[in-house]
């Protein structure tokens, strides 16, 4: 039997605290990892180098209050110091400056931003998670055609699928594909060694015939037929030293980075064991996919439901502005590139002091802050608006969906949403289903998943242990509604009670539930618990 003490009971957490945790992530964290892939700038003849020592930065407390700036129409920022300098590599003289680089909004007592004397708030965006999804498809005839999806940490999509004939393919583009083997010969392994390291050698070997054979033998010559279907160039493009350098900028970089969340998602999803700072796709990633996805052609594995919560991210607010301090930082390196030179060409000596500028910064997160479609004015109707708007997730903007191309399947409310995303609280229009609200007691956690807390039951101990958990983890548990459990505290072993398990809805006996809700209304956003209807 259930306890009778006050177990049931829970009290609501810190509502802003999802955007406090975000800012802060990126104070601590975010800002040092941008810093840290700034790279040593040097001049054309390599006599002088500039560089930012990131461990020395400092942030400054804000000159002005929160209240001042609103009244002022000003930005409640702090400004960002560094220490840098610059190296004269014939005598190794160094030259080390403590710059100002531009003013960094901060996040006030709401959890919101003052820009120009404006609340604004950033939107939580969910959006794919990087990595790779096993589907199936009819195409025209009816024939299943199975596909794996690599998805970047920027949202660019590589395709592998299967033909009919067991030919893999890689899709660079809806209308162009080479063969997987191009691909991994593009990316650096020759024949034996991508034969050595698959399942299946023979399927691989099925469609070598003598014109795949040529465009294999070497790397150069992969590249070549990459860099042809890739950019569309016909003829025989002469092989420059910088196409692999540029075919690496526009292709690997910005479709085949993983980041650390993909990282983590492709080796679980693949069984491989790659180390988790190697971000990149690897040769060995695509042929290990091209081993999987021969396994579900021939009915081996299971194929990915994209909508579910374990497959999806939160990009939160410490993402975003990391995003955009990286995008600030490209700037003022190409600035210092071009001030360097002219200092170089007029014989002027360049000082750290007038090689930086803080017009990249500030300009950049005045234009975030102004136009991104994530971030927006603070509604203030009443208490209650201003904290929903906190807690809002939204498919769209940069990355994400479209209200016109979003399906049905997309919009709709998927089991996994229990717990995590209200099913009630959207927007109306051609936005619903992809604008939604997180649970009360719903929180994001390391890896960008949302998290939802139960109450663990335990035959071997009376207390009751809470867990929060991701939606991977979730659904290997016979999980009891908290509804019923509150009215019903006597209950027995033998009674039966309504269950979810792995996205189903059951009704079974007390003695097999593993957990339970902490609340009636775990499930629903703040803004809809108030409602009076939940009482029929």
């Amino acid at each position: 039997m259930l306890g009778v003490g006050n177990e049931g009971m829970s009290t609501l957490p810190g509502l802003n605290q999802i955007q406090f945790e975000g800012f802060c992530r990126f104070i601590d964290r975010g800002l040092t990892e941008e810093l840290l892939k700034f790279p040593k700038i040097e001049d054309t003849d390599q006599e002088i180098e500039f560089q930012l020592f990131a461990e020395t930065y400092q942030l400054v407390e804000p000159s002005i209050k929160e209240k001042d700036a609103v009244y002022e129409s000003l930005t409640y920022s702090s400004e960002l110091y560094i220490s840098a300098g610059v190296i004269w590599k014939n005598s190794q003289d160094i030259q080390e400056q403590i710059i100002f680089i531009g003013n960094i909004p901060l996040m006030n007592s709401l959890g919101t931003f003052i820009v120009n004397g404006i609340y604004r708030i950033v939107i939580n965006q969910i959006l794919q998670s990087p990595g790779i999804y096993y589907r199936s498809e009819l195409d025209h005839n009816g024939i299943s055609v199975y596909t794996g999806t690599i998805i970047s940490d920027w949202g660019g999509r590589l395709e592998l699928e299967i033909d009919r004939k067991a030919r893999i393919w890689a899709r660079v583009s809806r209308k162009q594909k080479i063969s997987i083997l191009v691909l991994s010969s593009a990316m650096g392994s020759n024949l034996s060694e991508i034969l050595e390291n698959v399942c299946y050698p023979e399927i691989f070997l099925s469609f070598l015939n003598e014109k795949e054979e040529k465009k294999i033998r070497s790397k150069e010559n992969a590249i070549l037929e990459f860099y042809r279907q890739f950019a569309c160039v016909g003829g025989d493009p002469i092989f420059p030293e910088s196409l692999c350098t540029e075919l690496q900028k526009k292709f690997f970089q910005q479709r085949c980075e993983l980041g650390g969340i993909g990282r983590r998602n492709m080796n679980r999803r693949l069984n491989i064991d790659i180390p988790e700072n190697n971000t990149f796709l690897l040769p060995r990633d695509i042929l290990t996919a091209a081993d999987h996805l021969i396994g579900m052609k021939f009915g081996m594995g299971t194929l990915d439901d994209m909508n579910h919560l374990k497959n999806k991210r939160i990009r939160s607010v410490a993402d975003l502005l990391q995003d955009q301090f990286g995008l600030a930082l490209v700037r003022l390196e190409n600035l210092i590139i071009g001030t360097i030179c002219g200092a170089i060409r007029y014989k002027l000596i360049p000082t750290p002091q007038n090689l930086v500028t803080s017009t990249p910064l500030t300009t950049t997160y005045e234009s975030f802050f102004g136009l991104h479609p994530l971030s927006q004015v603070l509604d203030q109707t009443n208490p209650l608006t201003q904290i929903v708007h906190g807690r809002k997730l939204s498919s769209l903007g940069p990355g994400g969906l479209t209200g016109r191309t979003a399906s049905f399947r997309i919009r709709d409310i998927h089991p996994s949403h229990y717990g995590r995303i209200c099913p009630i609280d959207t927007s109306e229009g051609i936005n619903v289903g992809l604008i939604g609200s997180l649970a009360i007691h719903a929180r994001i956690g390391r890896w960008g998943s949302i998290e939802s807390p139960f109450y663990e039951i335990s035959e071997r101990s009376k207390r009751i242990r809470m867990l929060s958990l991701s939606p991977s983890r979730d659904e290997y548990y016979m999980v009891a509604t908290g509804n019923f459990l509150a009215l019903n505290r006597g209950i027995q072993e033998e009674q039966i009670v309504p269950a979810r398990y792995r996205q189903e809805f059951l009704t079974i006996a007390w003695e097999q539930v593993h957990l339970r809700s902490i609340f009636p209304f775990q499930y629903f956003s703040i803004g809809a618990s108030p409602h009076s209807f939940y009482r029929a």
